[in-house]
């Protein structure tokens, strides 16, 4: 067996007998003198060396040694002469097992050359793993203690702000530029064309990289774009929150919402029906078979096929954009938007009202958690009198979920009231629209269009729109 034995002893420890480099290296050749067939390659020693980290000289020299094969087996006169930290232990014993090295101690029963041994380093190896998620939780709890307060949690300070002095700043030439991918994007460019476009221009990220589509989609989706501080976006999702109003904003709060409606719209379209002119593409639906209907060019004139009909499975012919456009608009108009707005008279069934009473509470709930978090946060509440008040109120908003589930609650409001604004302007203001602008509306607001081509002797009135089904 080639033998490497590895010495250190801290400033402090200098005088004291028995830790001396000298009396280390005589122990520990004297116990391996005392092996059959054991043999000294190397001695590594750190004088005047703290083991609270691994940042000593002839241990990274030991450690790229045993990379090398130059050794068998490490003896060390104690185990706390190699490493204090248990996650430091586990990280070498990973280290030595991968490259087949055994480990002895000659004043413990600490020695994977035996079957105990190996059994000792397991409990060890579970004692690291029980630090580490100590370690995790004390670090998760201080990052999220630091986001409740508003202070940053350190890591990079994102694309369009930099951390001066304390203080995030807007960096006004990334600020500028993120701002013009926001543009680039509500123009109906994709995160991976918006991507080519800056790194064709000679524009890299903040790292000094170039652009690629989860780049750019996490800049854009990044609330603190708006100002806002996120904790559990990536990690502790189930604890996760935002605090307003921390960080200078880049962008205005319509610009951004803007443009994640539109990213959640265009989950359900691929990237021709979200880049394509064609103001339909994908909401488009055939009322004979109930497929959907693709845009194509012919004579240079858009216009949509069902895709039955490609396959000869439907008898529906082409249909114009320009004739459907027509009879979207007309039908849009005849719409009485009223109809979907939550009324008062809506709420006067015993039930209903108790529903707005049960919803009043949700609401109240919420405020309650907001002032209990502040007052936690600024150290006005104790943690136990913090986490007693979470616990009640999740109890009393579990509760009051699952009297709504009895009540088999049924909004009576089928479109969110901005939706219905956004309509109601643009059927009063089609013509003023492009089409990208028209196709971004579309697909934003409504989730299909059922439609059928009729016979009539007016041109423009041969497709009738069955149905509008809005979002």
């Amino acid at each position: 067996m080639r033998v490497a034995i590895y010495v250190r002893v801290s400033t402090e420890e200098q005088s004291q007998e028995g830790y001396s480099i000298a009396a280390q290296k005589e122990r520990c050749s004297r116990f391996v003198e005392s092996q059959e067939d054991w043999e000294i390659t190397k001695i590594y020693a750190d004088p005047g060396y703290s083991a609270k980290n691994l940042n000593r000289p002839a241990i990274k020299q030991l450690l790229e040694d045993i990379e090398l094969h130059a050794f068998d087996v490490v003896v060390v006169y104690r185990l706390d002469r190699l490493v204090r930290s248990v996650l430091d232990l586990h990280q070498l014993l990973k280290l030595f097992e991968k490259n087949n090295v055994k480990f002895k101690s000659v004043t413990e029963v600490f020695d994977t050359t035996t079957a105990m041994g190996k059994f000792f380093i397991t409990m060890v190896g579970a004692m690291a793993e029980w630090e580490r998620n100590n370690l995790g939780e004390r670090v998760s709890f201080g990052m999220e203690q630091m986001t409740r307060e508003g202070k940053w949690k350190g890591g990079k300070a994102g694309y369009g702000h930099d951390y001066i002095d304390g203080r995030m700043v807007i960096n006004e030439r990334e600020a500028d530029i993120l701002r013009t991918m926001y543009d680039w994007y509500l123009s109906g460019m994709s995160d991976r064309k918006i991507a080519i476009r800056l790194n064709d221009m000679g524009i890299l990220t903040k790292s000094g990289r170039e652009w690629n589509e989860p780049k750019v989609r996490y800049a854009l989706i990044n609330q603190k774009n708006i100002g806002n501080l996120e904790y559990g976006k990536r990690v502790n999702k189930d604890k996760n929150f935002t605090v307003n109003d921390i960080y200078p904003p880049i962008v205005d709060i319509h610009t951004f919402e803007r443009a994640n409606t539109l990213r959640k719209a265009r989950v359900k379209y691929h990237g021709r029906q979200v880049t394509s002119n064609y103001i339909f593409s994908g909401t488009l639906v055939c009322a004979r078979c109930g497929n959907k209907m693709k845009g194509i060019k012919a004579k240079d004139r858009k216009r949509y096929r069902c895709r039955g009909a490609l396959y000869k499975k439907c008898d529906m012919p082409t249909l114009s954009e320009s004739i459907i456009e027509h009879n979207f608009l007309k039908k849009l108009k005849q719409i009485d938007f009223e109809r979907y707005e939550l009324k008062e008279q809506d709420l006067n069934s015993d039930d209903n009202k108790k529903i707005k009473r049960l919803h009043q509470e949700l609401d109240k709930i919420k405020q309650r958690r907001k002032k209990w978090q502040y007052a936690w946060a600024n150290g006005m509440m104790p943690d136990g009198d913090f986490q007693d008040r979470l616990k009640e109120e999740q109890e009393q908003e579990q509760s009051i979920h699952d009297q709504l589930r009895k009540l088999d609650y049924k909004a009576p409001a089928v479109i969110n009231q901005d939706i219905i604004k956004m309509i109601s302007d643009a059927a009063n203001n089609w013509n003023k629209l492009d089409d990208m602008e028209k196709k971004q509306l579309i697909q934003i607001t409504i989730d299909k269009i059922v439609v059928d081509r009729i016979q009539t002797p007016h041109r423009m009135d041969r497709a009738e729109i069955k149905e509008i089904a809005f979002n």
